[in-house]
């Protein structure tokens, strides 16, 4: 066998092969993914052939689904915000935008992107344990 035609180990393959171009792409169920389909199950997303830049060379990859969770926005995450008494104002809108006022703390309960839309991100405050 000549050695350009040996496969090469992981470490000596091109690094890059990110930016090879896409020759094909097969879905799960595709015939040329059907045996990766068999390995991998419900995890393959799809299969793909790309080709090296003299083409003389094919690079299978496959692209696995190995988590998911929910995504919780930091935006819509709540924060605690200590208003000064003299700043009415910023009261005012915090109870127009629904903000839980938690007296015993002296706080109000927020989601984040409001405090940020209402610029008051300056008065916030660790959470209340």
């Amino acid at each position: 066998m000549p050695a350009s035609s040996q496969k090469r180990p992981a470490q000596e393959r091109d690094s890059s092969i990110g930016r090879l171009r896409i020759a094909k792409r097969y879905a799960p169920t595709q015939n040329g993914a059907k045996r990766f389909l068999r390995r991998y199950g419900e995890q393959l997303v799809c299969v793909r052939h790309r080709l090296s830049d003299d083409g003389k060379v094919r690079h299978t990859t496959i692209e696995l689904l190995v988590e998911s969770t929910p995504v919780v926005s930091r935006m819509r995450s709540i924060i605690a915000l200590r208003i000064p008494q003299a700043d009415k104002g910023s009261r005012q809108l915090l109870m127009a935008c629904d903000a839980k006022w938690k007296p015993k703390e002296r706080l109000w309960l927020v989601p984040q992107l409001v405090a940020k839309n209402l610029k008051l991100l300056r008065y916030r405050v660790p959470m209340p344990g």
